[in-house]
């Protein structure tokens, strides 16, 4: 059988060669804007769908390498509530948060705003951001964040695209819906640790998005010169 080493050096080797070719081609840029709704994932023991969605919006600027990878930068403003039940006893709240993430954006097929064979993706990404909202004391908090996302796009014109997209974002603070570690009051051991009873939050919604940037050396083979 062939040594591990070899196998390590062959599959970097390889890889190598890929990236390479993958950065030699066409770098792009756009600006895009991001409309839809949020929900979060909190310590109920029951939550009401329909009074737990409110509005977020976000400005994102992408930096395409290539046709599968690009560097997202994504800045997020919205409301951020809900309304159920904890320890048998009515519970609400409501506030604004602001985010800023960078994410890492792969597509599932090969994709560029202006190639008419490369019209459509899915794509899935994830990075690090941070939150900044107000707790129950009246103090604000400033928390990172994981992020997980999935998405599809689809270019409309050679400089427009529109898309759907949904993500998932792992705090790491229980403060979003003021039951910062409720779980104590029952004698617990304190979870309230990155791994545990930490809140969630889901934002969907439509991306458009402009590419205002076709690069330095356009490529002929990809077909983006205007």
């Amino acid at each position: 059988m062939m040594p591990l080493k070899k196998i390590v050096f062959l599959l970097a080797v390889f890889f190598s060669m890929q990236m390479n070719n993958a950065f030699a081609q066409q770098q792009t840029a756009d600006i895009g804007l991001f409309g839809g709704g949020n929900i979060p994932i909190t310590d109920y023991d029951q939550m009401n769908l329909l009074q737990s969605v409110y509005p977020a919006f976000s400005l994102f600027y992408r930096y395409n390498f290539n046709s599968r990878f690009a560097l997202r930068i994504n800045a997020t403003y919205g409301t951020t509530g809900a309304s159920g039940v904890f320890n048998s006893a009515p519970v609400s709240f409501q506030k604004n948060i602001m985010g800023l993430g960078a994410f890492i954006e792969v597509n599932y097929l090969d994709f560029l705003l202006g190639v008419e064979k490369m019209k459509f993706s899915p794509y899935v990404y994830t990075g690090v951001g941070f939150m900044y909202f107000p707790t129950a004391t009246g103090a604000y908090s400033f928390s990172p964040n994981l992020p997980i996302g999935l998405g599809v796009k689809y270019a409309l014109f050679k400089q427009f695209g529109i898309g759907a997209d949904v993500s998932f974002r792992k705090t790491f603070s229980d403060d979003i819906d003021n039951l910062n570690n409720p779980h104590q009051q029952y004698g617990l051991t304190d979870v309230n640790d990155i791994f545990h009873n930490n809140d969630w939050i889901v934002y969907f919604g439509l991306t458009l998005n402009y590419k205002f940037y076709l690069g330095k050396k356009p490529c002929p083979a990809y077909e983006s010169k205007y």
